[in-house]
């Protein structure tokens, strides 16, 4: 399987994706709004990072999943995200985006070696689906991925995306799944007892890291997850 965490309009996907597009391949979203102060990329090439997405995804509609970030859904849902809002392309993406819309998704899952893999933008916190046990019922495990994806397709699931926590300026007590910080999982880690069975994977926090129940692959590469668990940079 190839990961490819968030794009901001850079092209590194395109050669992770050479000689794998038979194979499941899941992007965790974030296809727009580049650094283009820090990294020299062009507005722009946001938009056209997301139809290039949107037309693989196409080309391979069963091994392709599409997932969606905070930064997407801001020209999904007025006002959600506003951090590196591109105004001036904002018409195109957010028609690209409702034109497509039966090709994203919130979150994604895949069993690998008997444990199940939770892929999502950010990261489920347990604190955060506690927190809105009146929209998401309780989302007992095992009906996550089914769960967060009904929800969104019907709209119920938007009030509780708009999570956010201190670390990010918010006042909610912990993050939805398209705004968690990494921060906030690996704290919940340290202090409780997870789920052996469940391992996540997101990406959103540019602060790379491996733990025992999750990884957090935001670094501008994608990788290779094998049939063992093991994450591999891919070259």
């Amino acid at each position: 399987m190839i990961v490819i965490p968030d794009i901001h309009g850079r092209s590194f996907w395109k050669e992770a994706v050479k000689n794998h597009e038979n194979e499941e391949i899941v992007f965790l979203g974030d296809y727009v709004d580049p650094y283009s102060t820090h990294e020299g990329i062009k507005p722009v090439e946001g938009l056209n990072a997301l139809l290039e997405v949107i037309e693989f995804k196409k080309q391979h509609p069963h091994n392709v999943s599409l997932l969606l970030g905070n930064h997407d859904l801001g020209y999904i849902i007025p006002g959600f995200c506003q951090h590196r809002h591109d105004y001036l392309h904002e018409g195109d993406i957010a028609r690209a985006f409702k034109d497509n819309k039966s090709l994203f998704k919130i979150a994604h899952e895949a069993t690998i070696n008997g444990k199940r893999y939770i892929f999502t933008h950010a990261g489920i916190h347990p604190v955060w689906v506690e927190a809105n046990k009146g929209i998401l019922g309780g989302m007992e495990s095992g009906t996550e991925v089914d769960t967060l994806n009904r929800l969104y397709e019907t709209g119920e699931l938007i009030p509780a995306l708009y999570d956010v926590s201190s670390l990010r300026g918010g006042h909610s007590e912990a993050e939805s799944c398209v705004w968690a910080d990494v921060k906030e999982l690996w704290y919940y880690e340290c202090r409780h007892d997870m789920d052996e069975d469940v391992f996540q994977v997101f990406g959103h926090t540019q602060r790379p890291k491996l733990s025992k129940h999750f990884a957090c692959l935001d670094c501008r590469r994608a990788f290779i997850l094998d049939q063992n668990g093991t994450f591999t940079l891919l070259k």
